[in-house]
Formats: structure tokens, sequence, C-alpha cells
């Protein structure tokens, strides 16, 4: 492969990876604005309060670690991309 193709493709992956990572922190905030309204108009009614507040843990929580998970491996696949573009830039004369 040319050094030409290796250097476009090693800023492809980075672009992708910066896309990526900002797509997934975007919409997780998206995400936590738009499910903060019911979790805001339930908690008003002081019988449902607590047990309302208890799933809004264990979803954000949830919910956090799923986007979370997929920058890493996001991050772990452009890494691996990475090692691949040095590998074919070492075998080009």
């Amino acid at each position: 492969m040319e050094k030409e193709t290796i250097r476009q493709l090693r800023g492809l992956n980075a672009l992708i990876a910066e896309a990526v990572d900002a797509g997934v922190v975007r919409t997780q905030k998206i995400h936590r604005s738009i499910a903060g309204y019911p979790y805001a108009a339930l908690t008003s009614l002081p019988p449902l309060a607590a047990p309302v507040r208890a799933v809004e843990v264990v979803e954000t929580t949830i919910s956090g670690t799923v986007y979370w998970s997929v920058r890493l491996v996001a991050r772990v696949s452009g890494a691996a991309v990475s090692r691949v573009l040095e590998h074919l830039d070492a075998r080009e004369p």
C-alpha cells in the first residue's frame, strides 16, 4: 500500500474516532435531558418520589455504562486500525 494512502487512512481513522466520540457524547447529553422530564414530574408526587429517584439512578447508571462502552469500543477499534496501518506502513519500501 502506498505511503500516501496509508497517511489518508490514518486521517480517516482519526476523523471517524472523533465523530463517533462526539456523537456519543452529544447523544448521551440529549438522552439525559429528555429522560429528566418524566423523572422530574414523577418526583414531584410525594408517594412516588423515592422509588422514582431509585429508578432514575439505576437508569442513569445503565445508560451511562452503555455510552461509555460504545466510546471504549470505538477507541479500541481505532487503535486496532492504527496498528494495522503501522504494520502496513512498515512493510512499504
